[in-house]
């Protein structure tokens, strides 16, 4: 816990490597044990299940504190997770078939999900992020019901669908051209999130929605969707920077040039990032479509 709150720390990456080495080390002593086959023990499946877990989520840590330039790692905690998911598997579906549905199986998915992204895997990513929202939601018609280990995943259990999951989706979604998909899930995750009375996240997902729409040719939409998550949340960077990148295209340089400056002086978060069009891509995940089009904003206006 002490990792993630402070990252940037010194000597944080030694305590991710040797928390690796600590993790694997109890996980071979606990597979060493007799009780390691067995449920419902101390030294069980459930608890070396938590140790594959934290050790993937040093390995993810490693690769993020390298920036992804340690994809080694991600693939390891792929591998980690693989373990993860095959042991609760086994527990709701083979061992404990009453079993209700828990949590932390779905929550497993993601965390995966997460971690195949790292490598660039989507299509992986958007198959566990896909199972994981229908392990979370009953089947449309149907009341909320616990979901039993000796059923299909397809009949739910109505655990709640995470919006956070839906834009992840969405997000996958988009780096493989599937924008009318993950159109969908970014407006449930709009939906969700006012229901809920987040309003700030709602405006997040909505300005994914307009993202996109512009990867997807939308031109008109998209713009009418910048203009209005920055009418209702002035505070969203991502929407007027998008807006300069867009007006400025549309040859409307004054509002390209007023959009730009509010992003830049009037948000505590400011523009630098958007300077860097590889954190555009790889990190905020603009289309490649719009990218292009803030490059031509930022080089004519830097030749200007």
């Amino acid at each position: 816990a002490a990792v993630e709150d402070n990252p940037d720390r010194p000597g944080v990456g030694r305590e991710l490597e040797a928390a690796e080495a600590t993790l694997g080390r109890a996980i071979r002593d606990f597979e060493g044990r007799p009780g390691a086959g067995r449920w419902g023990v101390p030294g069980g499946r459930e608890e070396i299940s938590m140790l594959y877990s934290e050790r993937a989520r040093a390995r993810v840590m490693q690769n993020d504190l390298a920036n992804g330039k340690r994809p080694e790692k991600a693939a390891e905690a792929v591998k980690d997770y693989d373990v993860v998911v095959r042991i609760m598997e086994d527990d709701v579906y083979n061992v404990n078939p009453g079993k209700k549905m828990y949590s932390e199986y779905p929550d497993a998915l993601v965390r995966r999900g997460l971690a195949k992204e790292e490598l660039k895997d989507w299509e992986g990513a958007v198959s566990d992020y896909t199972l994981a929202i229908t392990l979370w939601r009953p089947p449309p018609g149907t009341p909320d019901k616990a979901l039993r280990g000796n059923v299909s995943p397809q009949e739910g259990d109505g655990l709640g669908v995470n919006p956070l999951v839906l834009n992840f989706r969405g997000n996958a979604l988009s780096q493989l051209g599937k924008f009318r998909e993950a159109l969908v899930d970014y407006k449930e995750a709009v939906a969700i999130f006012l229901a809920d009375g987040e309003g700030r996240e709602a405006s997040l997902s909505q300005a994914n929605v307009a993202l996109a729409l512009y990867g997807d040719g939308r031109t008109d939409e998209a713009l009418s969707t910048m203009q209005a998550v920055t009418r209702r949340d002035p505070g969203v960077t991502d929407m007027h920077v998008a807006l300069a990148a867009v007006y400025w295209s549309l040859g409307q340089v004054g509002k390209a040039e007023n959009e730009w400056q509010f992003a830049c002086e009037k948000i505590n978060t400011g523009c630098q990032p958007y300077k860097d069009l590889t954190w555009v891509t790889e990190i905020r995940r603009w289309p490649l479509n719009l990218a292009d089009a803030l490059q031509a904003f930022l080089l004519k206006k830097a030749v200007a």
